[in-house]
């Protein structure tokens, strides 16, 4: 035999012994993070992702933000650690391979590379000061946090505002980005996505040969300097840790989240109360999945969230914060700093202060982030069709979503007015009026009530015991607060049940404790409470300026019972709509019940400027089954529950004979013709 037989012989024998050694590892792997191998190699496989749309041009629709403000808003940090890794790890880390036996082989580009991470929906992101690393919009990074599994303080990295609540579309050859709109990211596809690629780096850690992956990562962590034995076991057993601790947490879905939505509040109770404090019991699936709002103009309603339970604007920015994993102190005894966080304040009142702009009254304007309008470059406005679509707003659309924001009616005292309380028995209200928005109970608008419910019907457990109490001197996660809640009066009974309810008269301030078995809503406003309040603090401001963070509204919160119908202004730049993105397009949403999608394909940003909405394929309906289709976009079933598409209905079940409460469940106004539904979207694309 050939010498040159001989090495090719030895060469072969040599990677086989080698790929039995990488499939040795992968059981050795299942065999210390679980009992099925299947579950191994499904975490060390990556999510199939749709291409980046290929456009030439990119539009910033004018809102009323110059550049300064928008490239702050971007890039602002909340004091957040979404991605649970360094920024250095981050920006080391390769994107997973497709095929994970093929991983420890294959050299990827940077899972930063927007060729990648904009597959999953962000925005590509410029490179300033604010963002030196040219990462998408809505990643900020924030030096010296703590991060579970790495020994020291290190710049984490996280979502702000704008991750959530910047949207953009595609229309021919252009991308327009939208600020303060719907964002179109799949957060369920990222975290898979950042499991795999840690994965298959940890499996190249432990092959002596074919670990090119791990060794690349290492150099690119450590640097020239600290690129040694000593440092590189060292973050080979970080890695290690860090994959062991994320795969022992909870993270169960019942709803897929998919493109353009996100379980919003319970993703904030589960960090709150069970991934932060490490009460896992108090875990709950994903189930409640919604589109990112749009919030220009939400910072004058009375009541935010799509089920209008959150009254200030600082809880609502707060909660949110956490939602995104800023950490928060539940553990330390009282008297030592307890609800310390690693939220700045400070940054979430510009981020308000920059939507909200000055006080409407008595200017009689609107100042801050505007709604976009129609831009120029799309199909012209049909006026006559709109002036036709004017009545017909005015007859079936104002009284649930008001009079254009654009009106001069819109400044009468019924739809501006100051928040009306008490606290103490004391009659109080605030100095600025906000918009009194409608709420439209469950039973009434019919559309799917999973989201709703959440702050209906979850609760958690923040006791104590009495071992813990002995030792800590706590009692439970600490929440001992007065919030604002509708002060309930005596039910007055009824065999229609719909009667007996209580009626929330007046806002009034009640105590809030630890309980074993608590509403969810008040003790993450009790919680929230008492973090912004322990900021105060720590950086004196003395009682009589937390006003100028608060703006003056009380912490409020409330079991609604339905969901708010906000002001329609750039209604045409926020699809999907229904607050479970469960419709693509406006024509869908005025059509027959029968005539909307059963299956609708999220994902897509390219602009249907006729129906007003997200291009659907002409295949979308034959998916049937499939989470996410051949080319990557997720396919929400309107079947599945919490997925509905049923309610906000224009039917031909409506009664002319009845009052608007008397029809049947979900139908609000009577069947369009194609005419009047084409000058309806006419008009709402001018408001």
């Amino acid at each position: 035999m050939s010498t040159v037989k001989q090495a090719t012989r030895r060469q072969l024998v040599s990677r086989i012994i080698w790929f039995v050694v990488f499939i040795g590892i992968i059981l050795f792997l299942s065999f210390i993070t679980g009992p099925k191998i299947g579950s191994v190699i499904q975490g060390l496989t990556p999510p199939h992702l749709p291409q980046v749309p290929k456009t030439s041009n990119r539009v910033w629709l004018d809102q009323n933000w110059d550049q300064a403000v928008s490239k702050k808003y971007h890039h602002i940090s909340q004091g957040t650690r979404t991605l649970p890794i360094p920024l250095s790890w981050l920006l080391a880390l390769e994107e997973p391979a497709s095929n994970v036996f093929l991983s420890p082989f294959t050299s990827q580009g940077k899972f930063t590379d927007n060729e990648y991470l904009l597959r999953f929906g962000f925005i590509e992101g410029q490179i300033n000061d604010l963002n030196p690393h040219g990462l998408p919009i809505g990643i900020a990074s924030t030096p010296y946090q703590t991060l579970p599994g790495i020994k020291s303080p290190t710049t984490a990295v996280g979502f702000n505002c704008a991750a959530c609540h910047t949207a953009h579309l595609t229309y021919r050859d252009t991308e327009y980005v939208i600020e303060g709109g719907p964002a179109a990211t799949d957060l369920g596809q990222l975290t898979q996505a950042l499991g795999a690629a840690l994965g298959q780096t940890l499996v190249s850690s432990k092959l002596p040969v074919f670990n090119g992956r791990f060794e690349r990562f290492a150099k690119n962590v450590l640097k020239d300097d600290a690129y040694n034995d000593a440092n590189v076991l060292s973050l080979s057993q970080e890695l290690e840790g860090l994959i062991a601790q994320l795969a022992s947490t909870p993270n169960a879905v019942d709803i897929v989240e998919g493109y353009t939505r996100l379980d919003a509040l319970n993703r904030i109770g589960n960090q709150v109360f069970a991934l932060d404090p490490q009460r896992y019991e108090n875990y709950v699936a994903i189930d409640a999945p919604v589109t990112y709002p749009h919030i220009w103009t939400a910072s004058w309603f009375n009541w935010v969230q799509y089920d209008g339970s959150i009254m200030q604007p600082l809880v609502r920015n707060t909660g949110e914060a956490m939602g995104v994993n800023a950490n928060i102190d539940t553990s330390s005894p009282k008297g030592e700093k307890r609800f310390s966080s690693t939220i700045p304040i400070n940054n979430l009142w510009w981020i308000e202060q920059a939507l909200s702009g000055d006080a409407p009254l008595p200017k009689r304007e609107f100042t801050g982030l505007l709604s976009p309008k129609w831009p120029d470059s799309f199909p012209a406005i049909d006026q006559k069709k709109a002036a036709h679509g004017a009545k017909l707003y005015q007859q079936v659309c104002q009284g649930c979503h008001l009079v254009p924001i654009s009106s001069e009616e819109i400044w009468q005292p019924k739809y501006m007015a100051p928040i009306k309380y008490v606290v103490d028995g004391v009659k109080q209200q605030t100095s600025d009026s906000v918009l009194n928005l409608k709420l439209i109970p469950h039973d009434q608008i019919g559309t799917d009530p999973a989201q709703g419910n959440v702050i209906a019907n979850r609760t958690v457990n923040t006791a104590g015991n009495s071992g813990t109490d002995t030792l800590t001197g706590t009692k439970g996660m600490g929440i001992d607060t007065d919030i604002c809640a509708p002060a309930p009066t005596l039910p007055t009974f009824s065999l229609d049940t719909k009667k007996s309810e209580y009626k929330k008269e007046q806002l009034v301030n009640v105590p809030i404790s630890d309980g074993s078995s608590i509403n969810f809503g008040l003790a993450l406003g009790g919680i929230v409470q008492q973090a912004n309040e322990a900021w105060f603090e720590e950086n004196y401001i003395a009682e009589q300026d937390q006003a100028y963070y608060t703006k003056g509204r009380p912490n409020c919160l409330r079991v609604s019972g339905g969901y708010k119908a906000r002001p329609l202004n750039g209604i045409w730049a926020t699809a999907p709509f229904l607050h479970n993105g469960s419709i693509p397009s406006l024509m869908d949403l005025l059509s027959p019940p029968n005539e909307r999608p059963k299956l609708v394909q999220l994902g897509n940003i390219a602009f249907d400027p006729l129906k007003v909405g997200i291009k659907q394929s002409k295949n979308s309906q034959k998916h049937k089954g499939e989470k996410y289709n051949r080319e990557g976009f997720f396919i929400l079933d309107t079947a599945v529950p919490g997925n509905s598409n049923r309610g906000h209905e224009f039917s031909s079940v409506w009664n002319n004979s009845k009052g608007w409460d008397q029809q049947e469940k979900g139908v609000i106004g009577p069947e369009f013709t194609l005419e009047e539904r084409l000058a309806l979207i006419e008009y709402l694309k001018t408001l």
